[in-house]
């Protein structure tokens, strides 16, 4: 494989890891709306949304990485770095989620006040809780970029998901 088929598959695979964990969190979260509103108006299409917009926010994610949003604590503390990417990437994030509801409010011809609505409850208290738990959800995917960045290429993925460990032991 050369250079350029190697970077397009480990972007892709970037993508592919950030997509799956997106889409796994927006479809907990619309699933956990339904049971605690137990809203009979909630359809299908926040399930459906969920992979949509894990689709579309991995490739923003991915964008934000390439143009190094987040990238200005870097040379601090693993923790402070990881921290620092999850709230600038929870801002980038909610502003397109916000564009994202803009654009379907047009579409269906309706006001911009009603499709915020459906953001946190359309209060600042629920968009605030939306924010905390977009950040903190955020957290864990940072974690891992920055950890296995640290340990070098694959090491961490290797530890992860390959069965022979033998080389991470310390003398025990």
């Amino acid at each position: 494989m050369n250079n350029l088929e190697q970077r397009a598959f480990e972007e892709f695979r970037k993508y592919l890891v950030i997509t799956l964990y997106l889409w796994m969190l927006f479809a907990l979260l619309a699933a956990y709306k339904r049971v605690l509103l137990q809203e009979n108006g909630i359809n299908l299409w926040n399930q459906g949304y969920a992979i949509f917009n894990a689709l579309i926010f991995g490739k923003v994610v991915l964008l934000g990485q390439a143009l190094r949003i987040g990238e200005g604590l870097k040379n601090q503390a693993l923790i402070w770095s990881i921290l620092w990417k999850s709230l600038w990437f929870t801002i980038l994030l909610i502003v397109f989620h916000i564009a994202e509801e803009f654009v379907r409010a047009w579409f269906q011809s309706l006001p911009f006040s009603d499709s915020v609505r459906d953001f946190g409850g359309g209060t600042w208290l629920g968009f605030s809780t939306y924010a905390a738990i977009l950040f903190v959800a955020l957290v864990p995917l940072f974690a891992f970029q920055e950890v296995s960045h640290a340990l070098g290429r694959d090491a961490l993925w290797s530890l992860l998901f390959s069965r022979d460990r033998s080389r991470w032991r310390s003398g025990s």
